[in-house]
């Protein structure tokens, strides 16, 4: 995440992409305005867009924003990990490793879950069980990553809403019944 004080540009009130910004990877995830009060304003974020323009993307902002005000802008960024630079912390990076490695054993257990005993007594590996080993192996790294980012799984919830809009249906039926029109 970064932050960075951005002017709003005068009329059509829009705030420029800082630098950095990678189109694609990076999303804008808060905007406070005004800056410097305690605790901090932040706009909420139905009221404000990333817009394409034909110059570039920009963030619309909304209209109680005066024109020339200075707005924060917070955002997401790709971590980099390469040859010279590591942009995860020191206290993630296993997490990090764990994860991945959960990742790529669920993978290495899809591809071998099909995989059968050869009819040759010669063949002494029993291929019927690496599938469910690689799969233990995934879920011991899933729950240390879990544990070093104390992540309780039991008591994290999906934030979902269900609703039911009294919307009309053209056949005058139910939307989920099918009624056989007759003629």
């Amino acid at each position: 995440m970064s932050d960075l004080a951005v002017q709003a540009n005068p009329a059509p009130r829009h705030l420029d992409l800082p630098e950095g910004w990678s189109p694609g990877e990076s999303a804008p995830t808060a905007i406070e305005y005004p800056i410097g009060h305690v605790p901090p304003c932040h706009l909420p974020g139905h009221t404000w867009a990333l817009i394409e323009t034909p110059a570039g993307d920009v963030i619309g902002l909304p209209r109680h924003v005066p024109e020339g005000a200075t707005c924060r802008l917070t955002w997401s960024l790709p971590h980099v990990v390469d040859g010279s630079a590591d942009t995860i912390p020191a206290r993630d990076r296993e997490a990090v490793a764990q994860y991945a490695a959960a990742v790529l054993l669920d993978q290495v257990a899809a591809m071998t879950s099909g995989d059968q005993s050869s009819l040759i007594v010669a063949d002494a590996v029993d291929h019927g069980v690496s599938a469910p080993n690689y799969a233990e192996r995934a879920r011991t790294a899933r729950k240390r990553y879990h544990d070093l980012l104390g992540i309780d799984p039991k008591r994290v919830q999906a934030a979902s809403v269900t609703v039911n809009p009294p919307l009309p249906s053209t056949t005058r039926y139910g939307r989920l019944l099918f009624r056989g029109r007759r003629g």
